[in-house]
């Protein structure tokens, strides 16, 4: 009897009135209207059901979107470790100093322009980025010989503005850090960081490195909780100049975020009450 009731409730016609003129609390007091709005919150509430259990499944298994075409760590570490023990050469930005001693009036304190030029007295232009310390000095000493019989010049390198990787992620301070002074490994980049937040994994850390003899970053998902742990210290990887680290969310903390944004973006109020009366700033 009540789902034939149901039937001719909704099949019941509202009174033709003008689009405009049409009162919400006439269409709340109206037989079908109710019915249909307590449809459209069944509906509402098996599809939040669904989206809470599917997430929820999906938090608990560790489920999570991978970054695409990842580098296993051991290949990562392979492929780096041609580049770990190279001299450091220059950038834009670097802080340096230039000694000539048997000519000390030519001491100056320098710094490479962004156009990688550094300016020296009497020498004028010199070309300063991609070159080694020891490159420099020499290529100062060769070019202060046509001045001095003895142009021996020593460049000594004060800020190293090239060794900085940056950090992103659900960190407390992320940014850039240097390198030498701050952030050797994947761990001193997270403490450095401030520490992850309450809503962190350390189980999936991605990693992104450009090396110089591949055209695309290798990306690498490292479980810091085992090196944490002492499990596998090999997941504390030696940071390089340019990594980029990005702490995620967990999956718990991901399925409250969506629910949250599913809440206020989907969840139609008006489905849930009994539209007998107004909900104050809702359906006034």
């Amino acid at each position: 009897m009540k789902l034939r009731l149901d039937a001719n409730l909704m099949n019941a016609r509202l009174p033709l009135l003008p689009r405009r003129s049409r009162s919400p609390r006439l269409r709340a007091h109206s037989p079908g209207a109710a019915f249909r709005s307590r449809a459209r919150g069944r509906a509402s509430t098996l599809t939040l059901a669904a989206l809470a259990l599917s997430l929820s499944l999906s938090a608990c298994t560790g489920t999570r979107v991978r970054a695409d075409r990842t580098t296993p760590l051991p290949r990562l570490l392979e492929l780096s470790k041609p580049f770990t023990d190279r001299a450091y050469r220059l950038v834009v930005g670097d802080l340096m100093a230039t000694r000539c001693y048997f000519n000390p009036q030519l001491d100056d304190e320098l710094q490479v322009r962004p156009d990688g030029n550094i300016s020296l007295s009497l020498i004028g232009e010199l070309k300063a980025a991609g070159k080694t310390a020891a490159e420099l000095s020499a290529d100062i000493s060769k070019a202060y010989a046509q001045f001095f019989l003895k142009s021996t010049a020593v460049v000594i390198v004060k800020q190293f503005n090239g060794h900085r990787i940056s950090t992103a992620g659900e960190l407390k301070l992320p940014g850039q850090f240097n390198l030498i002074t701050g952030a050797r490994t994947v761990l001193e980049s997270i403490a450095a960081s401030g520490g992850a937040t309450s809503e962190a994994t350390l189980r999936q850390v991605v990693l992104i490195r450009k090396l110089p003899n591949q055209a695309q970053p290798l990306v690498a998902e490292l479980d810091v909780s085992r090196a944490l742990s002492g499990k596998d210290p090999s997941q504390n990887v030696d940071l390089m100049p340019g990594d980029f680290i990005y702490v995620p969310r967990s999956g718990m903390a991901e399925l409250n975020l969506v629910m949250h944004q599913y809440l206020l973006n989907n969840l139609n109020t008006t489905s849930y009450v009994g539209l007998s009366s107004p909900i104050p700033g809702v359906n006034q």
